[in-house]
């Protein structure tokens, strides 16, 4: 921190206090949690300068999931705008009566859920062992349902468990 004070819980405090507009007089307890008597205690305005906020990444996670219509509109309800998808994509779209049968996503129907969802990347996974060494068949369903236009929002990190990046 640039002022020489030690990362730790007080923190909290201070970034709860930003975000609820205190006054710059507002007293904050540096050191100790929680704040007893005679502790160090900082105006908020001195250390405002010092801290930076940023936002956060939405990330969500779907697996288990038959296509249904209520299904789609709770997925896209979750996953609105996230930045980063997982969703399952367990058997081809030819599949589709199997994987309705066995209450799974068809990569069809993940990707279209990808698109509706506005999400900025997808990463789909558990792929039924029928496409063991043909996984580029089921990723490319899925990339061909989530195909729009490019939408630029703030900057992603770069992908770790080998995500698929769209932005």
């Amino acid at each position: 921190m640039e002022l020489g004070l030690r990362v730790g819980p007080w923190l909290k405090d201070v970034k709860r206090a930003i975000i609820e507009n205190r006054p710059d007089n507002y007293p904050i307890g540096i050191g100790s949690q929680p704040p007893s008597p005679g502790m160090n205690q900082m105006a908020l305005g001195s250390l405002r300068g010092a801290v930076v906020v940023t936002p956060g990444q939405k990330i969500a996670y779907v697996t288990d999931a038959a296509d249904t219509a209520a299904n789609r509109a709770a997925i896209i309800r979750l996953a609105q705008n996230a930045d980063l998808l997982f969703i399952e994509a367990t058997f081809a779209q030819a599949d589709a009566e199997l994987a309705a049968e066995r209450a799974h996503l068809t990569a069809a129907a993940a990707g279209s859920i990808v698109r509706g969802a506005k999400v900025c990347r997808v990463a789909p996974f558990r792929f039924s062992p029928r496409f063991a060494g043909a996984e580029a068949r089921i990723l490319n369903e899925v990339m061909t349902a989530f195909a729009r236009p490019v939408v630029r929002r703030r900057k992603l990190t770069s992908s770790a468990f080998g995500v698929l990046r769209f932005i």
